[in-house]
């Protein structure tokens, strides 16, 4: 009878660690699903997203309300195969029409840049969206960073990442802020892709845009700045390996609009400057290199 008893404990033991364990499964991927839903950048083995979605800046997000250009909307590619449930977002730079006057805030503070670039030092607004600069051929620097994104976007799905992608088309209603909001929601890192007009007859080479130390301190770079600057160290590596010319180390400190919203791991590269050759060929080797960078960044940090 006795036996009996004991073996009857267990057994309701078992079952009972059993139902826990798979509770907590459960409990853990629906939480990681709806935390990329709901705008913590946690993978998720659970894409909560459609191929081809178009997702729109949402109100409720943090910072969104410091947003000026907001109608626009970005599309989520899903990889087909090997998928590593981790998404890029990759940011063409510039591609806004009809800015105009509009200014969003440079931190969420409120406090005032603290770098030159396209604002100045000291101010607490900054354009919007820049237009960008032209290559010394005539091609704007809008039109060559979409062809960049679409090809990134092609090899990074072939290797298993999906892609969110901020700019489709020519024109995209969405400001800087927004776009670094819906990165900070949707996807795992983000990239933003520029060429510098920098105004050198000379191709300078590449080189990512690293957080000044004054910014350190101020929230949200605080919590990130560390992670912003290991993507961009992976990037210029992996363009290295594939033999792409490198501006001096490869970085230059400047206050963005976009690392001091970031909450998620985030850069701005600079594939060149306005006298950098930006042809098919050229395109697709810079593509390579931030690919290996991508997974380089991946494998140790994701």
């Amino acid at each position: 009878m006795l036996k009996k008893y004991k073996i009857t404990i267990c057994i309701c033991a078992f079952l009972l660690i059993t139902s826990l364990l798979l509770s907590g499964v459960c409990i853990d991927t629906q939480a990681k699903s709806s935390n990329k839903k709901n705008g913590q950048s946690a993978q998720s083995t659970e894409c909560p997203y459609k191929n081809k979605e178009k997702i729109y800046l949402d109100k409720n997000w943090k910072y969104a309300d410091h947003a000026k250009i907001t109608s626009g909307y970005a599309v989520f590619y899903k990889a087909k195969k090997n998928r590593k449930n981790i998404i890029v977002g990759i940011n063409a730079g510039h591609g806004t029409s009809n800015v105009g006057s509009k200014k969003t805030l440079c931190h969420p503070d409120g406090s005032k840049k603290v770098t030159g670039g396209t604002t100045k030092a000291g101010s607490t607004e900054a354009i919007a969206v820049s237009g960008g600069m032209t290559f010394q051929d005539g091609t704007k620097e809008s039109t060559v960073t979409l062809k960049m994104a679409k090809i990134l976007r092609k090899k990074l799905l072939a290797e298993g990442y999906d892609v969110l992608m901020i700019r489709t088309g020519k024109d995209v209603q969405l400001d800087n802020v927004a776009r670094t909001v819906i990165c900070n929601n949707v996807a795992d890192i983000h990239i933003a892709l520029h060429w510098d007009g920098d105004g050198h007859k000379y191709d300078k080479g590449c080189f990512y845009i690293g957080v000044p130390d004054k910014l350190k301190t101020m929230k949200p770079v605080k919590n990130h700045w560390e992670q912003h600057e290991a993507l961009g160290n992976a990037l210029i590596k992996g363009l290295k390996k594939h033999k792409v010319k490198i501006n001096g180390k490869g970085r230059m400190a400047i206050d963005l609009t976009q690392t001091s919203y970031s909450t998620i791991p985030s850069v701005d590269i600079e594939l060149g400057n306005q006298a950098s050759d930006h042809s098919d060929e050229a395109l697709e080797k810079l593509a390579d290199g931030l690919t290996a960078g991508v997974k380089k960044f991946a494998k140790k940090n994701l």
